[in-house]
């Protein structure tokens, strides 16, 4: 379909990728293996599943779409699916619970986020909230002989950041992307070392524990801001 010629179509609209998101132990040969460090946005990985991504061409914009990025956001769970158990047998490193998971996956991983040949923003992913996403405790039914009556047991639904506008950290300045530049989100996991005295003298791999984790797991990148594109 020919564009009309000298005509912008402006809109807010945010761009995402998935690093995982799946359920189980996952294999070596599944695109949701996490890995110590995944470049997002530049392949065709899910491509067409808007639960995925809505990156339709990979590594850049497509046509000549021009986009200035206000805010990068990530959005980390673990949970369980189908009351598989959250439990992460680990004994040598002591790593046993999905809220121990997330704190220090969210702790101990980082991005890069790459237009053209250049890193334009780049840290810690708790300091990229997703302002959006799953929030709050979940009753899990079962029923504590601890007091009298008994007491519903909670479980800890952790996510990278309270669903809420305030969340988000917006950029001073944005970062802008022109006509074809290529994108990337590049996302590193790094093992959690330990101190190093007697009893704790095992590093935590970061990246083995999520792949080994049986709930459900998922990391996803969102470039946030406003977008320019041609009218068809």
């Amino acid at each position: 379909m020919a564009k009309v010629l000298g005509l912008r179509q402006q809109r807010v609209q945010f761009f995402y990728d998935t690093d995982f998101k799946c359920h189980g132990v996952t294999a070596q040969s599944s695109p949701d293996f996490a890995k110590p460090e995944k470049i997002l946005f530049a392949t065709a990985t899910g491509q067409g599943d808007l639960s995925r991504t809505n990156i339709v061409t990979p590594g850049q914009l497509s046509s000549d779409q021009t986009f200035l990025t206000f805010a990068v956001r990530h959005e980390l769970n673990f949970y369980s699916v189908n009351a598989e158990s959250t439990q992460i047998v680990d004994v040598a490193t002591g790593l046993v619970s999905t809220q121990e998971l997330a704190v220090w996956v969210l702790a101990n991983s980082a991005f890069q986020y790459k237009v053209s040949e250049k890193v334009e923003f780049e840290g810690p992913l708790s300091m990229t909230p997703a302002g959006g996403g799953s929030w709050g405790l979940a009753d899990t039914g079962i029923l504590s002989a601890a007091t009298f009556g008994g007491t519903i047991s909670r479980s800890p639904l952790i996510t990278n950041g309270e669903p809420s506008a305030p969340s988000i950290y917006v950029l001073p300045l944005p970062i802008a992307v022109t006509k074809r530049q290529a994108i990337q989100m590049i996302e590193k996991k790094a093992t959690f070392n330990s101190g190093g005295s007697t009893g704790f003298t095992t590093d935590i791999n970061i990246v083995n524990d999520i792949n080994n984790f049986t709930g459900g797991k998922m990391l996803r990148a969102y470039i946030d801001g406003y977008n320019t594109r041609d009218v068809l």
